[in-house]
C-alpha cells in the first residue's frame, strides 16, 4: 500500500504549489510530460496517485477524458473541489487498480512510485491496464534536489523521509524486469539546478537541450505498449520427420521454402499447397 498523504501533507503541498518555485517547477514538469507523452489525439488517460488533481486538471484541459485513482481521502477531498465533474474520482491503491485489463489508452504515474510499498507491482498493474502508453514521472535519485530534501528531512519532518527515488537507468530495468526484455520508450529529466534558483534560471530549465541528461530532478518516461513483430518465414512443418509430415505439405499461411533447381515440387498430392 505505502505511505498514504495525511491532511497536513495536503495543505502543505498545496500552499507549495501557490508560492514559488513550486508553481514554475510544477509548469516546467507539465512541459517535459507533453514532450514525451506527445498524445496525437485525445485519450482515456488514468492517473494512479492524482493527489489533489493537479496533474488532472491538466490533462483534462487537453480534453483528454480523465479518471484519477487515490489512496488518501484528504486529497481526494481536495481534488473534487478543484476539477471539472467531468473528471471521474476513484479510490484505491497502485498495486491492485480496480479496472479491466487494457481500461485506459494511458496510464500516468506521476510522483507516485515514489510512495508506493512495491513499485515493480504498481508497474505491472499499470501496464495490464494500459492500452497505449504508460507515462511516468518520478524523483530523480541522482540530482542536486533530492540530495537536498533527503538532508533537510534529516532535522524537520517531510514525506521524502518515506519516499524512494529512483534513477533513470534503474527506471530501464525496472519496466525491462516487468514486460521481460526492454520495450519501446522515452525519458527526459527537468530541473536541474537548487529550486532556489528557477526564477532566475527558468529560461534556462525549459531547454530541451537540457532535457536530454540524466540527473534532472524530475524523470518524465514514456513506455509504450506496442511490440515490433516479425514472422518466421519458414515451412510450419518443415523440421517435422518425414514420416509425420506428408510430402508436399506446406501451410497456406507461411513461406514455403522455394524448389531447388532441376527438382521441381509435386503439386499432384490432394494436400500440397496453392
Amino acid at each position: 500500500m505505502g505511505y498514504v498523504f495525511r491532511l497536513e501533507d495536503a495543505h502543505r503541498y498545496q500552499d507549495w504549489l501557490a508560492t514559488e518555485p513550486g508553481r514554475s517547477a510544477a509548469a516546467i514538469e507539465k512541459e517535459v510530460l507533453r514532450r514525451v507523452w506527445s498524445p496525437v489525439l485525445p485519450q482515456t488517460v488514468l492517473e494512479v496517485g492524482c493527489g489533489t488533481g493537479l496533474f488532472l486538471e491538466w490533462l483534462a484541459g487537453f480534453g483528454h477524458q480523465v479518471t484519477g485513482l487515490e489512496p488518501s481521502p484528504h486529497m481526494l477531498e481536495i481534488a473534487r473541489k478543484r476539477i471539472p465533474p467531468r473528471v471521474s474520482l476513484d479510490r484505491g491503491f497502485a498495486e491492485d487498480l480496480p479496472y479491466e485489463d487494457n481500461a485506459f489508452d494511458t496510464v500516468a504515474l506521476i510522483t507516485t512510485l515514489e510512495f508506493v510499498d512495491h513499485p515493480r507491482r504498481a508497474v505491472e498493474e499499470a501496464c495490464r491496464v494500459a492500452r497505449r502508453h504508460v507515462l511516468l514521472g518520478v524523483l530523480n535519485k541522482y540530482s542536486i534536489i533530492s540530495v537536498q530534501r533527503c538532508i533537510e528531512s534529516l532535522w524537520r519532518a517531510s514525506v521524502y523521509r518515506k519516499a524512494k527515488f529512483f534513477g533513470v537507468l534503474e527506471l530501464q530495468h525496472l519496466v525491462a524486469d516487468v514486460l521481460s526484455g526492454p520495450v519501446p520508450m522515452k525519458w527526459r529529466t527537468c530541473l536541474c539546478f537548487p529550486l532556489v534558483l528557477l526564477r532566475y534560471l527558468r529560461f534556462i530549465e525549459r531547454s530541451r537541450f537540457l532535457h536530454w541528461q540524466p540527473f534532472g530532478h524530475f524523470i518524465a518516461m514514456r513506455i509504450d505498449m506496442s511490440y515490433p513483430m516479425r514472422t518466421i518465414q519458414d515451412p510450419l512443418l518443415h523440421d517435422l520427420p518425414s514420416s509425420v509430415a506428408r510430402p508436399g505439405f506446406h501451410a497456406s499461411c507461411w513461406l514455403s521454402t522455394p524448389p531447388r533447381r532441376g527438382h521441381p515440387r509435386d503439386n499432384s498430392h490432394p494436400h500440397g499447397a496453392g
